[in-house]
């Protein structure tokens, strides 16, 4: 036995949520009140954004060459301004040069990044550790083959 089905009345489509959202909203009676611009909280410290006073705008390009490649991107331009302050060296160097040819969008270009990094700390010990560790290591050399004879 199928059960007969039940008609909704006007007041029950009424009820239903895709009625009511075809209903305007009802806003708080506080809605708007910073529409109104002399309202603001922040119009006495409103300003049109100007260029800080003493500065060159645009920038100038800088002269020179970077001394790291930003990019592995021939057609995208070298931004205005750039470090030229550590320029690429030793092993980490090389390996920051191969992750430059890779487009920033691809993992091996950090990963390679990154890698350089870490080379590039152990190579900042050693140079600082080498001079103190070399004059130890042939003293312990020549006082192991002096005690040989």
């Amino acid at each position: 036995m199928t059960p007969t089905p039940e008609l909704a009345t006007p007041e029950e489509i009424q009820q239903h949520s895709g009625y009511k959202s075809m209903q305007p909203v009802k806003r708080p009676d506080y809605w708007g009140v910073d529409l109104d611009m002399s309202r603001r909280p922040g119009v006495p410290m409103m300003r049109e954004p100007q260029p800080f006073p003493n500065t060159r705008y645009p920038p100038e390009q800088q002269p020179g060459m970077p001394a790291s490649p930003m990019h592995g991107r021939t057609n995208k331009k070298m931004p205005p301004v750039f470090g030229t302050s550590t320029p690429l060296r030793g092993l980490s160097g090389a390996i920051r040069k191969l992750a430059y040819s890779y487009p920033d969008h691809y993992p091996r270009h950090w990963l390679l990044k990154m890698l350089g990094d870490r080379v590039d700390s152990w190579e900042y010990r050693a140079r600082k550790t080498l001079p103190v560790l070399v004059p130890f290591a042939l003293l312990g050399f020549l006082t192991t083959s002096l005690s040989r004879r």
